[in-house]
């Protein structure tokens, strides 16, 4: 049976030549991975062994099963096979999330063409496509977090909460007489500090593991 030791040595060579076989360094696999190309150095050394999640990032990135990391497979993907997987990835991380966008900016389309034959909405029709900016930039936040870095992240992130902010004021400006939006600005405000914090926080650990 393989104890811990064996475990870690096992994935750190394995780890050497995935990375290897893809071309690239430790310190470009560590920013891939938000870690510390420190933390990928033990790990190639088989002084420690990152969390199950980690290991299923890694995999992803190098193109290779967490099998064959974990020593459970004996032959990693070819480098062409890895390098084409690694494009479809980026592709698919584009390709989907832009697609995404384009739809619900077709939906607006739509709505506005049905608002505008509407004469008690037709004044109101223009602004659908900016009641959709939220809705992109949730989804755009959702995609950010399953395949894009943490630079994404906070910038969807942000952009979410100033454009939710933008859209309920002016929301309110049109069917209502506008209340003090100071508050509510000021909590947007503390969300965004808030963000910056958090993102910062992340960074640094995962930086210092």
């Amino acid at each position: 049976m393989i104890n811990e030791e064996e475990t870690k040595k096992i994935f750190g060579a394995r780890l050497t030549e995935a990375r290897k076989l893809c071309g690239i360094t430790q310190l470009a696999l560590a920013e891939k991975i938000n870690y510390s190309d420190k933390a990928v150095s033990k790990w190639e050394r088989g002084e420690s062994l990152p969390d199950i999640f980690t290991i299923m990032r890694i995999a992803d990135t190098l193109g290779v099963t967490m099998s064959f990391l974990l020593g459970e497979e004996d032959k990693p993907k070819t480098s062409f096979e890895m390098k084409n997987r690694r494009k479809n990835r980026r592709s698919i991380a584009v390709f989907v999330p832009l697609v995404s966008a384009l739809g619900i900016y077709f939906i607006a389309s739509v709505l506005f063409l049905i608002f505008k034959q509407i004469p008690s909405l037709a004044e109101y029709s223009e602004y659908t496509f900016l009641f959709a900016l939220p809705v992109v930039f949730i989804t755009l936040s959702v995609f950010s977090f399953i395949w894009w870095n943490g630079i994404s992240q906070f910038v969807c992130l942000s952009l979410l909460i100033w454009t939710a902010y933008l859209t309920v004021y002016t929301a309110v400006g049109l069917f209502a007489s506008l209340p003090d939006f100071k508050y509510i600005f000021i909590s947007c405000a503390i969300l965004q500090v808030i963000c910056i914090i958090v993102f910062t926080f992340v960074h640094f650990i995962k930086k210092n593991k």
